[in-house]
């Protein structure tokens, strides 16, 4: 090997060691913490900015304690009353945020500006900010935290627990009312909140208008309300989210504001385009005697009637990406209307359905991604031999190419005849080697797509966990060589085309070092065996005789 091409390879691997060496794998621990809201980036100015009209749930919370759950596709921010006033979905699984909260962010789902949070308890149309006689969160397993809350809400006693999950965007929630007292009564807050009468607040949402507006005095009894509804304020920053409400075998999109009875799921979306995010409500078993209703522009609930002044709720709430892969594996994949996957979508499925049936077989997620990787290399190979065979044939008619160049450097007609003319004695297509480049592609799309949002929850050798980053930067290392390997099979002595390559793949090293592990294998396999059929096709190829 040329001592240039030597000192080239030996500055790349350095670059890329000495990134895998600063960058640390941020991993995510799954665990409940304490955190002030004045923690959030930014947050005097937000809250600020949000209070000048009081409109905002977060103006009568500026000095609470909220307690941050970490997951792996998601961090919450709980109140003491086990009401959801933030949650930042991540654009991986396994991402750590390290802090980097921002309350009017569009990554956070629960609208900062709203006037109620999300997982609100509406009595009727009214919200009252519950009184908190209790509030605990206990780890029951290492992926499962249990938050149980006893509250006061006007006239009546809340008992709410609320299961959150390491590994899900689905979480349970289970809500008991029952009356403090047949003749009980509650006197709202003033228009405009204080610290001293914060928790008084009273919001009033009007079906009529869809207008959020703070009462005045007045007095609620049990007689007062007939239903109790569990209810989120718009998702993220968006004006117009989508509502749907799903019913037996059909659903309605954006309906007119009155309730649903016996939905199958209440959702709001960023847009109906199979993209974004989205937030849903379902009854947690397909039981009678509940409600789904819509309160323009933005709230949607879940309710049920109150019988004799008492009632129950237990619901399903995700909070996630509008995405097929993760409505396969939470069981909302077949809720009618939610999501109508397109081509590409129904290959997806057809990709889930082969890596489950080899994990059932194998009882391994490791092992299953690198045979699934092994399958579609095979699947592929008649468009991989077409790719490298263009490929090295152009590179040997490369000499005879820059002859007729220059020859005909002056004459831009005489000089395409030739070209051409040269191409077809050589047996070369230059578009040979993009069209089989172009057919590959949406494999490799649907299989990344599939890995990146695919939830293994399982350890795989050395890994402890594929959902989350290599802790010992293996899976990066063997990608750092393997890429050496492809640069070089590639370039075929090119100093110039072997610098480009290898600058592009170092540049990828700074991204696959956070990627979850079972991505990163998927990388490694698929580049792996990638080499080895490149090599194996280009000394076939060599091995035959040069066209005279």
């Amino acid at each position: 090997m040329k001592p240039c091409i030597t000192r080239l390879l030996a500055s790349a691997v350095a670059l890329s060691l000495l990134a895998l060496g600063t960058l640390a794998v941020a991993r995510v621990t799954f665990a409940a913490t304490e955190f002030a809201v004045e923690d959030f980036r930014n947050a005097s100015d937000s809250l600020a900015e949000l209070c000048i009209t009081d409109s905002s749930f977060w103006c009568a919370r500026q000095q609470d304690e909220l307690t941050l759950i970490t997951t792996k596709s998601m961090d919450l921010f709980v109140t003491d009353a086990g009401e959801l006033a933030a949650i930042y979905v991540k654009q991986q699984r396994g991402q750590n945020l390290n802090g980097n909260y921002n309350l009017t962010a569009a990554q956070n789902l629960i609208p900062a500006s709203a006037s109620i949070p999300g997982g609100a308890l509406l009595l009727g149309d009214t919200y009252l900010k519950p009184e908190v006689l209790s509030s605990s969160w206990d780890q029951i397993s290492s992926t499962d935290l249990l938050g149980e809350f006893e509250l006061v809400v006007g006239p009546f006693s809340v008992n709410k627990s609320i299961l959150i999950s390491g590994v899900s965007n689905t979480f349970d929630v289970s809500v008991e009312l029952s009356p403090l007292d047949a003749s009980a009564l509650i006197t709202t807050a003033q228009d405009t909140p204080s610290e001293d009468s914060a928790s008084e607040e009273n919001t009033s949402v009007s079906e009529d208008t869809g207008a959020d507006t703070p009462e005045a005095s007045d007095t609620l009894t049990v007689t007062d309300v007939e239903m109790i509804r569990y209810a989120f304020p718009g998702i993220a920053r968006q004006e117009e989210p989508v509502v749907k409400v799903g019913q037996g075998t059909t659903f309605a999109l954006n309906p007119i504001s009155q309730p649903i009875d016996d939905p199958l799921y209440a959702s709001l979306q960023n847009n109906n385009r199979n993209t974004g995010q989205a937030i849903i409500l379902r009854p947690e078993q397909a039981v009678s005697g509940y409600t789904a209703t819509y309160l323009p522009p933005d709230i949607v609930s879940l309710g049920a009637v109150l019988n004799e002044g008492a009632s129950e709720l237990n619901l399903q709430v995700y909070t996630g990406p509008n995405e097929l892969v993760r409505y396969h594996q939470e069981d909302y994949k077949d809720l009618p209307g939610l999501f109508t996957p397109n081509i590409l979508g129904r290959l997806s499925l057809g990709i889930i359905f082969i890596l489950e049936l080899i994990q059932r077989v194998i009882g391994s997620w490791g092992l299953s991604i690198i045979l699934l990787t092994l399958f579609f290399r095979v699947l592929i190979w008649p468009l991989m031999a077409t790719q490298t065979k263009s490929m090295v044939g152009m590179q040997k008619i490369q000499p005879k190419l820059k002859a007729l160049q220059e020859k005909y450097k002056n004459n831009r007609e005489k000089l395409t005849q030739e070209t051409m003319k040269l191409y077809q004695e050589a047996g070369v297509n230059p578009m040979g080697g993009c069209l089989p480049m172009v057919l590959q592609m949406p494999l490799f799309i649907i299989l990344w797509r599939v890995f990146m949002n695919f939830e293994f929850n399982q350890g795989f050798l050395w890994i402890p966990d594929l959902g989350q980053a290599d802790p010992f930067y293996i899976l990066p290392i063997i990608y750092v060589g393997v890429m050496v390997g492809q640069s070089l099979l590639s370039a075929k002595g090119n100093k110039e085309t072997l610098r480009q390559q290898l600058m592009i793949n170092m540049i990828f090293v700074f991204f696959i070092i956070n990627f979850p592990s079972g991505v990163a294998l998927y990388l490694v396999t698929s580049m792996l065996v990638q080499v080895g059929q490149q090599y194996l096709i280009q000394r076939s190829v060599n091995a035959q005789p040069a066209t005279t």
